[in-house]
C-alpha cells in the first residue's frame, strides 16, 4: 500500500511539474508577444511623432513629440524593449522610409542637424528604462512618481547631451573659422535651450498619464 501510495504521489507530482512549465512557457511566451507588440507600436509612435513637428525660424532643430515617446516607451515597455523598439525605428528610417523629423530619411538624416538626437533616443530609451526598473524593484520606499521623474530627466540629459555634441560639431564643419567653442556655444542656444520647456511639460504629461487608473506597464 505504501509503495502504491509513492508511485501515485510521483506521478502526480510529475504531472504536475509538467503543467506548471507548460502554463510558465505559455505565460512567458504571451509576455513577449505583447512586448513585442508594443514595441513596435512605438516605433510607429516614433514616426508619427517625428511627422508632427514644428520649425522654429531661428534653430535647425525641430520641435516635435518624439522625447516624449521615447520616455514614454522607456516607462511602459522597460529597458530592453524600449531599446529594441528604438532600433527599429531607426531601421525604419536608414532604409528609406521617411520616419525622421521633416519627412527625412537614411544616412543623411543621421548626419545632418538633428543627428545627434536620433542616437540619443536610442541611448535614452534603454537609460531611461534601466534606471526606472533598477529603482523601482521594490527595495526602497521612493515614490513611484519620482523614479519615473528622475529616470525621464536623465534619459532627457542623455538625449540633449548627444544632440549637442553632434549639432556642435555639425556646425563646425560648415564653418570652422569661428572655432569649435564658438560652435558649441551656438549649438547649445539651438539645439537644448529652446526646448527645455517643452520637453518638462512632456515628462509632467508621462507622469499624468501614470496616474490614469488602469495604466498598466507592460
Amino acid at each position: 500500500m505504501l509503495k502504491a501510495d509513492s508511485k501515485f504521489n510521483n506521478s502526480a507530482s510529475a504531472e504536475y511539474g509538467f503543467l506548471r512549465r507548460r502554463y510558465l512557457n505559455s505565460y512567458f511566451l504571451r509576455d513577449r508577444i505583447i512586448k513585442l507588440l508594443f514595441s513596435l507600436i512605438f516605433a510607429l509612435m516614433m514616426w508619427i511623432s517625428a511627422s508632427s513637428f514644428i520649425y522654429l525660424p531661428f534653430t535647425p532643430v525641430p520641435l516635435t513629440m518624439q522625447v516624449f515617446t521615447v520616455l514614454m516607451s522607456a516607462i511602459f515597455l522597460g529597458k530592453n524593449w524600449a531599446l529594441f523598439s528604438q532600433v527599429i525605428y531607426v531601421i525604419m528610417g536608414i532604409y528609406g522610409l521617411p520616419v525622421f523629423a521633416g519627412f527625412k530619411s537614411g544616412f543623411t538624416a543621421l548626419a545632418g542637424p538633428t543627428g545627434g538626437y536620433i542616437a540619443g533616443f536610442i541611448i535614452a530609451s534603454f537609460a531611461a528604462g534601466y534606471l526606472y526598473e533598477k529603482a523601482d524593484s521594490g527595495k526602497n520606499r521612493i515614490p513611484e512618481r519620482l523614479i519615473i521623474f528622475i529616470s525621464c530627466i536623465a534619459g532627457l540629459l542623455i538625449i540633449y547631451s548627444t544632440g549637442f555634441l553632434h549639432l556642435a560639431f555639425y556646425l563646425y564643419g560648415l564653418d570652422p573659422a569661428t572655432g569649435l567653442q564658438a560652435k558649441a556655444l551656438t549649438a547649445l542656444n539651438l539645439g537644448v535651450m529652446p526646448f527645455i520647456i517643452f520637453d518638462l511639460l512632456k515628462i509632467t504629461l508621462i507622469l499624468a498619464i501614470v496616474r490614469i487608473p488602469g495604466f498598466k506597464k507592460t
